[in-house]
């Protein structure tokens, strides 16, 4: 039986070197590549074989896709291979939630929470003009307009009353016209945000970060905190866990928030494919190591 992992990506696959260096010093068979390079033939009609970089993915006993970006066709592909050959996925996600679409958007990614009960702001889905006539009355001002394919904070408005929220909306009609879609959500009064980095089931790291809008509507904010989380809050920890694995996500970076007044938590977002960067940097964890062993695992 074969233990040769692939890492795969949609792009560049420079930021996947760390888990070649990692792999050679526990001793894994570990090929990184990009989902640009996935190819298929097909011979007279019925032979359908699929490769990358010439590489059989049949020779793979598991398959981290570490992020699709705009290669969502190849992402299917070889999903669907893999599971007509029984290699294993990594994010389950990818094998319970077809066609592929990661990361998930907004939208879906709040009914699937909300469906596993976590806790998530009051959220409004809908198209502008009836975020317009009933955001005031179902959400209330202020308020938080998102784009629900909208990544790194972009795509994102606080909008503090009727009036902005009119001229917004005025200024993104022609990019809803063109596709895009928007959801409101309630604003949490809360000064500081808490990425928690999990691995499988265990939330490996934490760290915290100020909001961008601590200083607005909020009565005394913190000073703006930038610091490791250890140990990790038993109670972030359980519930970034908690959601990643509500979403079938293996490996995720969750954010939470917890309202400034009441302590109350919030799950704001949960990436498939968040950076750690800062997490190697500042936690001393190697989550390339962490992955790679909870990689080996699900094949052992």
């Amino acid at each position: 039986m074969t233990n040769k992992i692939l890492i795969i990506a949609g792009g560049g696959i420079k930021h996947l070197e760390p888990f070649k260096v990692e792999a050679e010093k526990l001793g894994m068979d570990v090929v990184v590549d990009s989902l640009s390079n996935l190819e298929y033939l097909v011979e007279e009609g019925k032979v359908f074989q699929m490769s990358v970089s010439g590489i059989s993915l049949e020779e793979f006993a598991l398959i981290y896709i570490r992020l699709v970006g705009k290669r969502q066709e190849n992402a299917y592909l070889l999903v669907s291979f893999a599971k007509e050959k029984n290699i294993k996925v990594i994010d389950q996600m990818f094998l319970e939630k077809q066609p592929v679409n990661i990361p998930l958007t907004k939208g879906l990614e709040t009914k699937f929470l909300v469906q596993k009960e976590l806790p998530i702001a009051k959220t409004y889905f809908g198209k502008l003009n009836n975020i317009l006539k009933r955001g005031e009355k179902l959400i209330g001002f202020p308020m938080v307009l998102k784009e629900t394919t909208s990544q790194k904070s972009k795509g994102v408005w606080l909008v503090k009353n009727q009036k902005e929220l009119e001229e917004l909306s005025d200024r993104l009609k022609d990019l809803q016209r063109n596709g895009k879609v928007y959801l409101a959500q309630e604003f949490i009064k809360a000064s500081q945000r808490v990425r928690v980095l999990v691995v499988g089931k265990k939330a490996i790291a934490a760290l915290t970060r100020p909001m961008k809008w601590r200083t607005v509507f909020i009565d005394n904010p913190s000073e703006g905190i930038r610091e490791v989380l250890n140990p990790i809050p038993e109670e972030d920890a359980t519930l970034a866990v908690k959601a990643a694995a509500s979403l079938g996500i293996n490996i995720a970076g969750v954010d939470i928030i917890h309202e400034d007044k009441t302590g109350k938590a919030y799950v704001m977002e949960v990436n498939p494919a968040p950076r750690w960067d800062s997490v190697n940097k500042e936690t001393g964890v190697n989550v390339e190591r962490e992955i790679l062993v909870f990689l080996k695992d699900q094949i052992d």
